[in-house]
C-alpha cells in the first residue's frame, strides 16, 4: 500500500552528558532534566503550530495539529487517514516514551518543515540538546514491524553519523565559563533566598529558567529546596543519598511487548500507548507515591528532594538514615514484571554534588552488570558506597584502593525466580537483603563496641576474623550464627560483616543503640 505517510523517529541524544555535565549545581540539573522530559511538548509540538500557522493563507491549511493526548486511545488506522484526508491533522504521535516519540505524519514536506522550526527552537530554548530524527516513507499499515525495523535500521546508520559540535564556541574576547568553557551570557537568578545573580552561559542560563518554572509549577514534586534541612543535624551530621534508580532491560521489554501474530499498525501501536502508560505508572507514579509515603512515616514534612523523574529513571536525594528504608520502599509494590536497579552514594552535604550523583550511578550500574554477569532477565538489585574520601575518580578504582575484595554487593531485593529454577544452582551464593537484615540482627547481639572492631578483623583477613568471632562468643551469653544457618560461606560471611559495619550506624543499629551512638558523638563534640 503506497502513500505519502511519513513515520518519523525523534530520539534526544547524550540525555546524560546534556544533564550533568559542566555543572554541580542541582538547581541547573534539575532544570536540565525537566527540558529533557517537555522537549517535544514544549517544541516539537510548538513547532508544529508555527507551522501551521504559516498556512493560513495556503488552500491546504490545517485547522489543527497532532492528535497528541491520545497515549491511552486505541490506534486505527482508517480514523487516522480519514484525519489527514481532511485535513484534520498534520500528523499523530503513535508512541511516546524513554526520550523518544514516533510520529506518523502526513507527508514529507510537513515532516521537515517542522522540523527546520523544532531544530531552531532546540538551539534558542535549550542551547545544545541534540534531537537526532529518522524517517521512512510508503507506510505499510499492514506490517508495523517490519517498518520499525527499517526506521531502527536507518536510524542507527543516522546515529553513526551524528556530529557533536557545539553551537557556539567562544572567541579569544569572549568571557567564558570555567566548568563548560562556554561563552558566558547573562546574569541569571541562582537563589531566591538570599537573592543571588550570577553570570552564566546561555544553556545554564536557559535550564535555570526551566527550574524557576517547574519550581513554581510543581513544587510538591520536587520536595525540599535546602539539602542543609534533610541532615540529620547540621555541625553534628550532615550526611545525604543520592539514590539513582533505573529500570532494567527496557530494550527487550519494549519488543516484547510487540510480540504476537498481529503486526498491524492498529494493534501493534496500541500495545505501545498502553506499554508507555504502563511504565510511567509502574516506574515513576506509583514509586514516587510509595516514597512519599514511607516519609510520611517518619516525618510532617517531605524530606527529600527529587532530581530525575521521568521514563523508568528515578534519582533523588534523602537524609542518609532514611535511603535505606526509601529505596526498599521503592521496591515493595514494583511489580514482578517490572524490575530496576538501585544505586545510593552516602556523601556530606557540602561535597560535590555531581560527583557523588556519578557515584550513585555506577553503583547502579555494578548491579546491571551482576545481571548480565549471571544472564538474568528480571532482577532487582541494590549496591551503595559510603563516600570517606576522594570521590573524584571511578568507583572500581575507589574501592580497589578503600577494601580490595572485601565487597558483597550488589544485594539482590530477593532471588529471582529464573535463578531458582536453574539446575545445580547454590541459591545462597547471591546475597539479598534479607541476609543481610539477618547478619545485622546477628552483629546487634554483640554490642557496638565489637561490631565497630569487626570492620578491621575483616580487613585482615578470615583469620583474624574468626579468631575475633571467637572472643565475642566466648565473652557472651547470646548465641550467634554468623554463617545465617549455612548459608553463607566463609568469605560471603567476612564480606557481608565488613559492608554492614561500615553502614551499620546509619542503617542498622536499633533505635536504643542509636542513642548511645548519639550521645558518643555528644561526648567526643564536648
Amino acid at each position: 500500500m503506497t502513500n505519502e505517510y511519513i513515520l518519523a523517529k525523534y530520539d534526544i541524544r547524550g540525555k546524560q552528558e546534556y544533564i550533568y555535565q559542566g555543572t554541580r549545581h542541582i538547581k541547573e540539573i534539575v532544570g536540565g532534566s525537566c527540558i529533557i522530559r517537555d522537549c517535544f511538548k514544549d517544541y516539537l509540538f510548538e513547532a508544529a503550530i508555527q507551522y501551521r500557522n504559516k498556512l493560513k493563507k495556503r488552500d491546504d491549511y490545517h485547522p489543527a495539529i497532532f492528535n497528541w493526548d491520545n497515549q491511552n486511545i486505541p490506534f486505527s488506522v482508517s480514523e487516522f487517514t480519514e484525519r489527514m484526508q481532511q485535513g484534520i491533522y498534520l500528523g499523530e504521535v503513535i508512541y511516546s516514551g524513554g526520550g523518544n516519540v514516533l510520529i506518523l505524519y502526513k507527508n514529507k514536506e510537513v515532516c521537515c518543515s517542522i522540523n527546520k522550526i523544532f531544530s531552531q527552537d532546540l538551539m534558542q530554548h535549550t542551547y545544545s540538546l541534540r534531537v537526532l530524527c529518522t524517517y521512512i516513507e510508503n507506510v505499510n499499515f499492514k506490517n508495523f514491524k517490519e517498518d520499525r525495523e527499517k526506521l531502527n535500521r536507518k536510524h542507527l546508520i543516522n546515529e553513526n553519523r551524528d556530529g557533536v559540535t557545539a553551537p557556539c564556541q567562544t572567541l579569544p574576547f569572549s568571557k567564558v565559563d570555567y566548568e563548560t568553557s562556554m561563552p558566558l551570557y547573562k546574569s541569571q537568578m541562582i537563589t531566591k533566598k538570599p537573592l543571588k545573580y550570577s553570570q552564566v552561559s546561555r544553556e545554564s542560563y536557559l535550564k535555570y529558567e526551566k527550574y524557576w518554572k517547574v519550581e513554581e509549577e510543581e513544587k510538591e514534586i520536587l520536595g525540599e529546596k535546602l539539602l542543609d534541612a534533610m541532615v540529620t543535624e547540621k555541625g553534628e551530621e550532615s550526611l545525604l543519598a543520592i539514590i539513582y534508580i533505573d529500570g532494567n532491560n527496557m530494550a527487550a521489554n519494549f519488543n516484547q511487548c510487540l510480540e504476537g501474530e498481529n503486526k498491524g499498525y492498529m494493534s501493534c501501536v496500541t500495545e505501545l500507548r498502553r506499554f508507555s502508560e504502563e511504565i510511567q505508572m509502574n516506574y515513576i507514579k506509583n514509586r514516587c507515591d510509595d516514597i512519599d509515603k514511607a516519609l510520611a512515616e517518619k516525618y510532617k514534612n517531605k524530606k527529600r528532594r527529587f532530581v530525575v523523574f521521568a521514563g523508568d529513571e528515578i534519582t533523588f536525594i534523602c537524609n542518609a538514615r532514611d535511603a535505606y528504608d526509601l529505596t526498599k520502599a521503592y521496591f515493595a509494590n514494583l511489580p514482578s514484571h517490572c524490575s530496576s536497579c538501585a544505586g545510593i552514594a552516602i556523601f556530606h552535604s557540602h561535597a560535590p554534588y555531581a560527583d557523588a550523583y556519578r557515584i550513585a550511578e555506577e553503583c547502579c550500574e555494578s548491579g546491571k552488570s551482576k545481571m548480565k554477569k549471571e544472564a538474568i532477565q528480571n532482577a532487582n538489585l541494590i549496591d551503595v558506597h559510603y563516600c570517606q574520601g576522594a570521590i573524584g575518580i571511578d568507583l572500581k578504582t575507589i574501592r580497589k584502593k578503600e577494601v580490595g575484595i572485601l565487597i558483597s554487593k550488589p544485594w539482590f531485593i530477593s532471588v529471582p525466580e529464573e535463578l531458582k529454577n536453574r539446575e545445580n544452582v547454590d541459591i545462597n551464593q547471591y546475597i539479598t537483603v534479607t541476609m543481610v537484615e539477618k547478619m545485622a540482627e546477628e552483629l546487634n547481639k554483640t554490642g557496638r563496641s565489637n561490631i565497630k572492631s569487626l570492620a578491621e578483623y575483616a580487613k585482615r583477613g578470615i583469620g583474624d576474623l574468626k579468631m575475633e568471632l571467637a572472643r565475642i562468643k566466648a565473652h557472651s551469653k547470646q548465641k550467634f550464627d554468623f554463617s545465617l544457618n549455612g548459608a553463607l560461606n566463609e568469605e560471603q560471611m567476612k564480606n557481608l560483616i565488613y559492608d554492614i559495619v561500615i553502614l551499620y550506624d546509619l542503617w542498622f543499629a536499633k533505635e536504643e543503640q542509636q542513642k548511645g551512638i548519639k550521645n558518643e558523638q555528644e561526648k567526643s563534640s564536648s
